[in-house]
């Protein structure tokens, strides 16, 4: 179903788009709600608006913003810009080209910052690398959680590279 707009169109078994310009919803029951040049190509996906985004992973969603993808079974972006949601339930709530890759990952905010293992996390910040299983950095600047478990807090240049090691902050710090 096409509810209106321009060159929309809904080809995926229950598919639908409600408006905008150019969108088009091909997955089994996906749905495209407006904006433009917006994709939701994957089972139950959808795309609530915004430019150029793409919906690809089963259950996926990009709630707005521009060229964020969410591929991943269950994934979501909320917004922002060039932002990728890649692992399996995992999500990007904005910011500007963060990825979460890791099964459960979430990067929360901030520029270029990364998430890419088993339910690890970046909060925000600039440059920040969450690798290990469960870890977290919570901000400042090119910071990286590499050891399982392990948590950067902030400052710059910090890293947390042993299993359940933790820095909380300052400049060029490790925790082994």
């Amino acid at each position: 179903t096409v509810g209106g707009g321009e060159g929309n169109a809904a080809s995926g078994i229950g598919s639908s788009v409600s408006g905008g310009e150019s969108n088009e919803a091909s997955g089994l029951i996906s749905s495209v709600s407006g904006g433009e040049y917006n994709e939701a190509s994957g089972s139950e996906s959808a795309v609530n608006g915004g430019y150029n985004n793409a919906a690809s992973g089963s259950a996926s969603s990009v709630s707005g913003g521009e060229i964020n993808a969410a591929s991943g079974i269950g994934s979501s972006v909320s917004g922002g810009d060039g932002n990728e949601a890649s692992g399996g339930r995992s999500a990007v709530n904005g910011g500007y080209y963060n990825e979460a890759s890791g099964v459960g990952s979430a990067v929360n905010g901030g520029y270029n910052n990364t998430a890419s293992n088993y339910d690890s996390t970046v909060n925000a910040g600039y440059n920040n690398k969450a690798s290990g299983a469960r870890s977290a950095v919570n901000g400042g600047y090119n910071n990286a959680a590499s050891g399982s478990a392990s948590s950067v807090s902030g400052g710059e240049i910090n890293a947390a590279s042993g299993i359940g090691s933790s820095v909380s902050g300052g400049y060029n710090n490790t925790a082994l």
